[in-house]
């Protein structure tokens, strides 16, 4: 199919200091044609094929095996662990720092299960399809404190490096690698562009200092389990008090 559009932009004239700067103000078409040549079709097929088989191989190139079937529960489920760890493991790594702690907002994981078996990038790029930033942030246990409130306020988001009990909407019983959560101590937690800006609601965060490198969170899980076996288990990051 091929579309001509024969138009003009009418625009305004708006003065900025010694420029005198343009902007479109309105949008008239004077003619519009849409029509059907078959006959291109097969041009533009033999065009894009190339680019299309290149993509296919590229996305169905096999990175990882997982033995057990990974899923997307809360208050944790094996994909979220899995997600969470990356995180914090190539965070680390990347930006030169040991990272104590790593959340991935439950909503931004786009697939609910991941059977066992062979797992390609673009089942990645499936998982996590957002342009999202890794952010690391040096929080007091006060601070801390008051993120892992919200978070237990919506049910537990994947986690790594961190255990705490939900209760009443709050996070009771908080160990951080290993040791309860000291009020007067800081901590370096990883979290997603996207929740430090005060994405999903997330206040908390939004005026405190962040160091990023630029590297997104779907390159870090690429990175973290290429070659790799698989093989997840519940370890009881985040529970429900009884």
């Amino acid at each position: 199919m091929r579309t001509w559009i024969v138009g003009c932009w009418v625009v305004g004239a708006v003065l900025a200091g010694c420029q005198t700067v343009y902007q479109p103000k309105s949008i008239q078409y004077d003619d519009l044609r849409v029509t059907t040549d078959r006959a291109a079709k097969p041009a533009v097929d033999s065009f894009l094929r190339p680019y299309r088989d290149s993509m296919s191989r590229l996305m169905d190139a096999v990175i990882a095996t997982s033995l057990t079937d990974l899923d997307k529960k809360q208050p944790e489920g094996t994909l979220g662990n899995l997600l969470a760890d990356a995180m914090r493991v190539q965070a680390s790594q990347k930006m030169g720092v040991q990272v104590d702690a790593a959340f991935v907002n439950f909503g931004g994981v786009r697939l609910t299960m991941v059977p066992a078996g062979p797992i390609t990038r673009g089942k990645v790029y499936e998982i996590m399809p957002f342009d999202n930033v890794i952010g690391v942030q040096t929080l007091t246990g006060v601070q801390f404190q008051a993120f892992l409130d919200y978070v237990a306020a919506r049910g537990g988001w994947p986690s790594s490096g961190v255990k705490f009990l939900i209760k009443g909407k709050q996070a009771i019983q908080v160990e951080i690698g290993g040791k309860p959560l000291d009020p007067k101590a800081t901590y370096q937690v990883a979290n997603s562009d996207y929740v430090i800006q005060g994405g999903d609601n997330c206040q908390v965060l939004k005026d405190l200092p962040v160091k990023t490198t630029g590297y997104l969170l779907r390159d870090a899980i690429l990175d973290y389990v290429q070659g790799k076996n698989l093989q997840l288990n519940l370890e009881n990051r985040i529970q429900y008090a009884q």
